[in-house]
């Protein structure tokens, strides 16, 4: 399996198990907040099934479009570069929505 794969896999096993471990904190709630204002006070809420897939599925799309964006005369280290750059930047914002939504849970 080339790197770009490697790093398209492992982005997207990293965002799921955070998305899973995120969603035993939950329980039973039906809605997430998606977005904090200025303030540190939610602005708007989805159901727990988007909130906690959004990321994850932005990373497929994100990964994917990556994954074809290089052409034949590449030599793929560039673009293994950038898949573990976007990875990198997706597996921090997810991190840094469940900070938010940890601290949002505990009070």
């Amino acid at each position: 399996m080339p790197t770009v794969y490697v790093f398209a896999v492992l982005t997207l096993v990293i965002l799921s198990c955070l998305s899973a471990l995120a969603g035993s904190w939950v329980g039973d709630l039906d809605r997430l907040p998606m977005q904090w204002g200025l303030n540190g006070q939610p602005t708007w809420y989805a159901p727990t099934w988007i909130a906690l897939g959004f990321i994850p599925a932005i990373g497929l799309i994100v990964m994917a479009t990556v994954a074809v964006s290089h052409g034949p005369g590449d030599d793929g280290s560039a673009v293994a570069r950038n898949m573990a750059t976007v990875g990198a930047i997706l597996i921090a914002a997810e991190i840094f929505y469940l900070f938010m939504l940890r601290r949002h849970l505990i009070g």
